[in-house]
């Protein structure tokens, strides 16, 4: 049974070992990288743009433009052939802003802020009081509106004339009309 792992444990390291020696070595490297471009070397030649042998150099310095994206050779510079290909693709971004620590910490306090407030707008407005009817503070609700036949005698203010049945008046409020 210890043999089985043994042999297992040696034929894994084998293969890896296999892919790792069989991994190729690329020719086009990238030499320097800097805030405005990369600079790109060939072991053994020169580096240009495909089908633009014209430009070959030992160093080529590419900007991050997307004009600049494409497909690059190194040439063998005595017997003018192309030892590898690679291509190069820029992204550039116009409009991007950098996330650092600061900025993601000022996004996220304002957010949390802007909740908050959110939050107590919206309690203050649900949790205000109801309309409530009238306490007897009003001076509509001291004074009494409507008096009864018993009050409308002794009314000094003269709000009120007491309706007569018997006299026929011609005042149109003097009496009131019967139901048919």
């Amino acid at each position: 049974m210890k043999g089985n792992i043994l042999l297992v444990n040696l034929l894994v390291m084998w293969t890896m070992a296999g892919f790792i020696y069989c991994e190729k070595v690329s020719k086009i490297k990238v030499v320097k990288t800097n805030t405005n471009g990369i600079t790109l070397s060939c072991d053994g030649g020169k580096v240009s743009r495909k089908n633009d042998s014209a430009s070959a150099k030992q160093d080529l310095r590419l900007e991050y433009n997307d004009e600049d994206s494409g497909e690059y050779v190194c040439q063998d510079t005595e017997k003018d052939t192309v030892i590898e290909e690679i291509y190069v693709k820029f992204r550039p971004c116009d409009n991007c802003i950098e996330l650092d620590v600061p900025v993601v910490v000022g996004i996220v306090l304002g957010e949390l802020v802007t909740t908050v407030l959110i939050g107590v707008a919206v309690y203050n407005i649900a949790s205000q009081p109801r309309a409530t009817l009238a306490t007897g503070k009003k001076a509509s609700s001291q004074m009494v509106l409507i008096q009864n036949e018993a009050n409308a005698q002794s009314d000094t203010s003269g709000h009120y004339q007491r309706l007569n049945k018997r006299r026929q008046e011609t005042s149109e409020y003097s009496t009131l009309q019967e139901r048919r």
